[in-house]
């Protein structure tokens, strides 16, 4: 009777912990599972392919790098904007296809699962605000990002259209075919005061 009992609240026991062990799996794999859901519908490509999605067209024309960003003022010589790591200049032509939009997110998101988004200093530096895409008319645009030089191998560009609802939300994922050696060739090449307006240093 008393190895009746023993097996039952074992069993009984085993049988708990198994279905604690699913509940806290189901619990850990929700956000993912919702993060998915959220994710706005995302169209691939590479450097110089024509991305569509059904509100605009993008295609990276050029990815550059820096050691540090020509000031947006020119008079007193004042300093270049540095950093400790890179920063990544990918320039671009977008259109619109059917109404007039702003491509109001940019990530770049590395292996790892790292993501950078668009330089928070805009005004700082020389160039201007992301332009407002017209229908049927190519534009160019530049996104600059700042991230460890450790990071830029394996970068994919992310832009879209942002928004409330991103489930709603277009974005293009662009592979920007940094390999390790292009990717220590592009920061062995990098300039100083680099203009974003000229696109030269």
């Amino acid at each position: 009777m008393n190895l009746q009992k023993v097996l039952l609240k074992g069993g009984a026991g085993i049988g708990g912990t198994a279905l604690l062990a699913g509940a806290m799996w189901m619990h850990s794999l929700k956000p993912h599972v919702r993060a998915a859901e959220l994710d706005p519908i995302r169209g691939g490509g590479t450097v110089g392919e024509e991305v569509r999605n059904r509100d605009f067209s993008v295609r990276v024309e050029k990815v550059e790098a820096a050691r540090s960003l020509a000031p947006g003022l020119s008079f007193g010589n004042p300093p270049a904007v540095g950093t400790d790591g890179i920063y990544l200049v990918v320039r671009v032509m977008a259109t619109s296809h059917r109404e007039p939009l702003e491509l109001r997110t940019a990530e770049l998101e590395t292996p790892g699962g790292f993501t950078f988004k668009q330089d928070p200093r805009p005004s700082s530096v020389s160039g201007g605000a992301q332009p407002t895409f017209q229908p049927m008319i190519w534009a160019p645009a530049a996104f600059v990002f700042e991230l460890p030089k450790k990071r830029l191998a394996g970068a994919h560009l992310v832009v879209g259209t942002g928004g409330l609802l991103p489930q709603l939300s277009a974005a293009a994922d662009i592979d920007l075919g940094l390999t390790g050696a292009k990717a220590d060739e592009l920061i062995r090449n990098a300039p100083d005061r680099y203009d974003l307006r000229a696109g030269v240093s």
